[in-house]
């Protein structure tokens, strides 16, 4: 009964621990463990979020401005986008739960001789008009939570 009682608490605490960061402006919100802080951009088109394990950046762009190969395979757009950030063992990842125009790819970056994962999402909605470019840079944190951020991605309507 202690044994069962203590894994329900733990399950408990997991989930309260999660933290909703939603974007009403880019009409977009994910969700983590870790606790981030909004930080300042050069651009009105890109919002930051970070502490020393996470780094999550979303860009919106009117749609127009994507490409038509973009707009047509995501898959190319992810990689496009971390070929341009100069990242390296680019692999396939896969199509988000919770958008259905979305994709995104792992790739790796080095930081003072220390690699860490990068994840790349590509995704748009034709009726809000927006495309998004997203960077998940996973200093200190494990895969199984960058994969929990990326298929928390939710479009806000």
């Amino acid at each position: 009964m202690i044994r069962i009682t203590c894994i329900i608490f733990f399950i408990s605490f997991n989930l309260l621990s999660q933290n909703t960061y939603s974007v009403n402006k880019f009409n977009i919100s994910f969700k983590t463990n870790e606790t981030l802080k909004i930080a300042t951009t050069e651009s009105e088109n890109v919002i930051s979020f970070k502490n020393e394990n996470l780094s999550v950046d979303i860009e919106v762009l009117a749609i127009e401005q994507e490409s038509k190969q973009f707009l047509t395979n995501l898959k190319f757009g992810a990689e496009s986008i971390a070929k341009d950030f100069g990242l390296t063992e680019i692999k396939d990842g896969g199509k988000l739960p919770k958008i259905t125009n979305a994709y995104f790819i792992k790739a790796a970056s080095f930081y003072k001789d220390q690699k860490y994962a990068v994840f790349i999402i590509a995704a748009y909605d034709y009726d809000l008009g927006i495309a998004y470019e997203i960077s998940i840079d996973a200093y200190h944190i494990k895969e199984t939570e960058s994969k929990n951020i990326i298929n928390s991605f939710t479009i806000i309507k």
